[in-house]
């Protein structure tokens, strides 16, 4: 298995609503990234001015939106 000390096999990809600060708030975990896309496209639409994230481990996937934040 690719990721033994992942918390949950297999569902490798989190979509994550950052705040102020270091806050945030997972909104989904998901096992492709096709789904974790789906997922971060529908929390923009629903939400244009959040701040979202897929996350991958360590890795930052997609953020909206782009830049330092």
């Amino acid at each position: 298995m690719a990721y033994e000390n992942h918390w949950l096999p297999g569902f490798n990809f989190n979509l994550e609503e950052w705040f102020e600060g270091d806050r945030y708030e997972t909104l989904a975990i998901c096992r492709s990234l096709a789904l974790a896309r789906a997922s971060f496209a529908a929390a923009v639409f629903e939400k244009f001015g959040g701040r979202f994230m897929i996350g991958q481990r360590i890795r930052v996937v997609k953020r909206h939106p782009e830049g330092d934040w």
